[in-house]
């Protein structure tokens, strides 16, 4: 049999030392584990959460972060007095409606009866007073020159004006932009003449420069969502807005949810573990341990949320999902520890029993969390600020479980010992008989009246009590699975997986669209949706920056900039010239008519000095011009230009990946423009998203991959396990990608938090497995795949079931972030326990190491050798360790395999201390047999724990 590594064993030892620790002083850790759970918990008076859609969903070094502090440092706002919609730096503070027709007018916007109720619902809004704080619109309205900005307003009034016989220009309506507020339209055919439309927007640009005003501002916002959520009308349907709704709506739903789906997922962790500790005798039952081990892992998640309450770290809402992972988590190991205890002899005391559960299953949850946890390590290096987040609370609440696991769920596992121990009834306590031959026969007169912690277990600890679900792997499931014709069919899956799962990779999806993450029924949802559907034809206006000091009075320089500004307008994303703003081109275009105006005084534009005079003094002083002041930046004595902005409109970006490949588009152009520049949109912010989630998650999954292949080396060193988990980890995180994809979820900062925790998932699934097949004493590779599927299939299989029942409720969540995440972990736990139990054992079966031969020739050696016959029991008074009846043959030429260095030292001192007192020891060829019956003497520095005999 392979021996385990170093490092193994010396865990394993210290697990067995910490075994008997906790056995002998239960409480104490029981006390402890509740001290430091309470302590950190109280935390949570501390807790602070973080709302901000940037924060969480875009990465901290995205180009629009700089791009954005560019124009905030050359081309700030000043929104008291000259405010621009299409100048905006950030989205700003405002309030939108969306107004609709209803029945009949539902596809007529520019129906008088539905202008005339618009108009009407205007100036409803506009009356809107705080009369505690005596604030109005008018008195927190962004404003360009003394007049409240409302986009919209001027196509109402002029829409107001002509009803009922409205022609209405698409997009531009003379110099009025209808695109941006016209929703829903069909054009007469042949013409830019509007027939119909179906949607209206109107937005209320509010003030935000200063912070008095932003509080002013955000209670006016409060005020606008009170009087729409009574608002109606008869003929016109309104959907409606604020700047602040989607993180509000978002925290709400988090507050209001999470409550329900924690208390519904409990119940059902606990309904699961306490059934899965029943067994029909009373004592050997432990329902309440179950309950305990969902409680441990709640301890964790109480203890981590105050701790890093008590670090600053702010609670956001892509945390909100990681207690039903984490008790999910938790729970599993508490049956890990459980099925240990189990395997354990009964007629040992509990200090050796507790000893041999945590040797046994301290190695296997440590290695566990020490992948999980290091996952999330790496994911918490990720520029996204809110998967940042979500992976340090959640990497940390992992180790807690572990710990609690350890200490809180060990110690009541010792005491429930002592019960079993004294044959108690796990509900009464009280001692029950002994079964006997006279006892009625039946479920209920087992389960209640008698019960025996020592029956189907023979001294030598060997258990016929095997789990049915072991049965099941062992007798039928493992057979099955290795017939050839099933291996075929496996084989033949397992390829239309991949071929999916690539073609699904292939599909992928970036970034997740705002209107998704507002709750399903929200007024925000709503909205949104609707300015999806109807406002993507002419939405966004990008801002093209020149930051190169130019020579615009160079009619060289201005045919560069010009051909610039024209390659911006001719792409797949842009409209033409028509929609854009130039101010140069503006400028050039009455040139002659303002600077060489024969009743002023003759100016040459192409005269540095002349050209400043002739745009500073007289161009931008005509009022149709003078927002252009705000698209130059002149040197300090205003006699040069050192930046500059033009805008080009966007057209038809209905969807995330437009809206990824029209940014790129736009800042390719801007690289390779000749004149240096860059391009700017807020939105730009929230699309860098787009480009950075797949780099990120790749990198993630390259840096967890290779951390998992060195665990894998040092904790299972032969080079084939770490082959075939590397193998697996690729399997499953394909299958997630792609199957995610066909699924609709978008690879986005909630799925791409699964996508680290997968590779985590994806070594407990498979290293197991591959390690149990590798050392399986079983001749044949069929027989060392069922003995792996023996042995682990009931873990594998009882920890993806507390992983999905932890994470279930999540699927009727109203929201389309914890469904998300309810798809993603689905997805994880499925595949991972489809490969653990099916592919996996197949693909050993048939490609598996060899050393089956090695194995046999090994134990036909050992039955050829003698073996090693022991019962061995701790002298708790003494401390000493006795062997018994110990019968060995040493061979000369062919040496046991199992024999340590030292055993073979002890046996040679045996040998050499016979010899001197003339006992024949030379017969049968030169092997020697002694019976012997030896106290350990600690002065050869030989204990127990180095000399291991396998009982038989």
């Amino acid at each position: 049999m392979m021996e385990h590594s170093f490092i193994e064993r010396w865990m394993s030892n210290g697990f067995k030392k910490f075994g008997r620790i906790i056995a002998k002083q239960p409480h104490a850790f029981l006390f402890v584990s509740l001290l430091v759970a309470g302590g950190l918990g109280a935390g949570l008076y501390f807790i602070d959460n973080e709302n901000s859609i940037e924060t969480l969903y875009t990465p901290d070094n995205g180009a629009g972060k700089a791009e954005r502090a560019y124009i905030q440092e050359h081309f700030p706002i000043n929104d008291s007095e000259h405010f621009l919609p299409s100048r905006l730096i950030t989205s700003g503070r405002y309030a939108a409606i969306i107004v609709r027709g209803c029945g009949n007018l539902a596809d007529n916007v520019l129906h008088e009866a539905v202008v005339n109720a618009t108009v009407s619902l205007h100036k409803s809004i506009t009356q809107i007073e705080i009369e505690d704080q005596e604030l109005t619109f008018t008195s927190v309205c962004a404003k360009w020159e003394s007049e409240c900005v409302v986009t919209g307003l001027d196509f109402l009034d002029y829409v107001a004006a002509q009803v009922p016989n409205v022609t209405v220009g698409y997009p531009l309506q003379d110099r009025i932009f209808s695109g941006a507020v016209l929703g829903g339209v069909t054009l007469e055919d042949g013409t830019d003449t509007v027939e119909r439309a179906t949607a209206l927007k109107l937005i209320y640009h509010l003030r935000s420069s200063h912070e008095d005003d932003d509080a002013s501002s955000e209670a006016w916002e409060r005020a606008f969502l009170s009087y729409m959520a009574t608002f109606s009308a008869e003929f016109i349907d309104v959907s409606w807005s604020t700047s602040r709704s989607l993180e509000t709506e978002i925290s709400d739903l988090t507050i209001s949810s999470v409550p329900t789906l924690a208390a519904y997922t409990g119940s059902m962790l606990m309904a699961f573990a306490v059934l899965s500790c029943l067994m029909i005798d009373p004592v050997r039952s432990k329902p309440f341990l179950g309950m305990v081990g969902v409680l441990g892992a709640g301890m964790a998640v109480l203890a981590t949320i105050g701790l890093m309450s008590y670090c600053g770290i702010k609670f956001n809402t892509l945390v909100a999902a990681m207690p039903f992972l984490v008790i999910g988590v938790g729970v599993d190991n508490m049956f890990i520890l459980l099925a240990a205890w189990r395997k354990t002899n009964p007629w040992d005391s509990v200090q050796e029993r507790s000893a041999n559960t945590y040797a046994e299953a301290g190695v296997s949850i440590t290695i566990t969390t020490l992948t999980n946890a290091l996952a999330f390590a790496v994911g918490a290096i990720t520029s996204f600020p809110g998967v940042r987040v979500f992976c340090m609370y959640s990497g940390i609440a992992i180790v807690f479980a572990y710990l609690f696991q350890l200490n809180f769920f060990g110690a009541c596992m010792i005491y429930d010992g002592y019960r079993e121990k004294q044959n108690r009834h796990f509900l009464t306590c009280m001692a029950v008989p002994l079964p006997s031959k006279d006892d009625q026969s039946g479920c209920c007169q087992q389960s209640c009246c008698r019960g025996d912690a020592m029956g189907g277990v023979e001294q030598d600890g060997k258990d016929h009590n095997d789990h049915l679900i072991m049965l099941f792997f062992k007798k039928y499931y493992g057979p099955f699975m290795t017939n050839e014709w099933v291996k075929v069919a496996v084989m033949v899956v397992f390829l239309g997986y991949l071929g999916v799962a690539i073609w699904g990779c292939v599909q992928l999806r970036e970034g997740v669209q705002l209107s998704k993450l507002a709750g399903d029924a929200s007024y925000v949802a709503r909205f949104l949706e609707q300015d999806d559907r109807y406002f993507s034809e002419y939405d966004i206006r990008v801002a093209v920056v020149v930051k190169e000091d130019l020579d615009y009075w160079d009619p060289d320089v201005q045919d560069r900039v010009e051909n610039m500004l024209a390659r911006f307008e001719d792409t797949a994303f842009t409209c033409g010239k028509n929609e854009s703003e130039s101010w140069l081109r503006d400028f050039l275009a009455l040139k002659d008519l303002i600077c060489l105006n024969p009743y002023l005084p003759q100016l040459n534009p192409a005269n540095k000095t002349s050209f400043i005079k002739c745009l500073r003094g007289r161009f931008l002083e005509i009022p149709e011009f003078s927002r252009y002041a705000h698209d130059i930046l002149f040197n300090e004595n205003g006699t040069g230009i050192i930046a500059s902005r033009f805008f080009v409109q966007t057209k038809q970006i209905d969807g995330t990946l437009k809206e990824k490949n029209m940014m790129i588009n736009m800042r390719d152009l801007a690289s390779d423009a000749s004149v240096e520049s860059i391009v700017y949109h807020p939105a730009f912010v929230y699309y860098d998203q787009y480009t950075a989630i797949l780099p990120n998650t790749l990198q993630n999954l390259g840096i967890a991959t290779a951390a998992m292949l060195v665990v894998s080396l040092i904790l299972m060193p032969h080079p084939i396990n770490a082959v075939w988990v590397t193998l697996a980890i690729a399997s499953i995180c394909t299958g997630v990608l792609g199957f995610m994809t066909l699924w609709a979820v978008n690879l986005d900062s909630v799925s791409m938090i699964n996508i680290i925790m997968c590779i985590g998932f994806s070594v407990d699934f498979s290293a197991h497995i591959v390690y149990s097949f590798v050392t399986a004493e079983e001749s044949g590779r069929d027989a060392r795949a069922v003995h792996a599927l023996y042995s682990l299939g009931v873990p594998i299989l009882q920890g993806s079931l507390s992983t999905i029942l932890g994470i279930a409720a999540l699927s009727t969540a109203p929201s389309y972030g914890f469904r998300t995440f309810f798809k993603t972990v689905f997805l994880v736990i499925v595949f991972g326990l489809v490969h653990g139990i099916v592919f996996l054992p197949v693909m050993l079966s048939c490609l598996g190491p060899q050393g089956a031969a090695n194995l046999k020739e090994n134990r036909s050696d050992e039955a050829q050798a003698g073996h090693f016959n022991t019962s061995n029991h701790n002298a708790e008074d003494g401390g000493n360790v006795v062997l018994q009846d110990v019968k060995v043959r040493i061979q000369k030429n062919n040496e046991n395999p199992l024999m340590t260095v030292s055993m073979k030292t002890w046996l040679d001192h045996l040998k050499d201390e016979n010899l001197q007192k003339g006992e024949n020891l030379q017969k049968n060829k030169g092997t020697t047999e002694s019976q012997l019956n030896l106290t350990a003497n600690p002065e050869m520095g030989v204990s127990m724990e180095q000399i291991k005999i396998v009982p038989r």
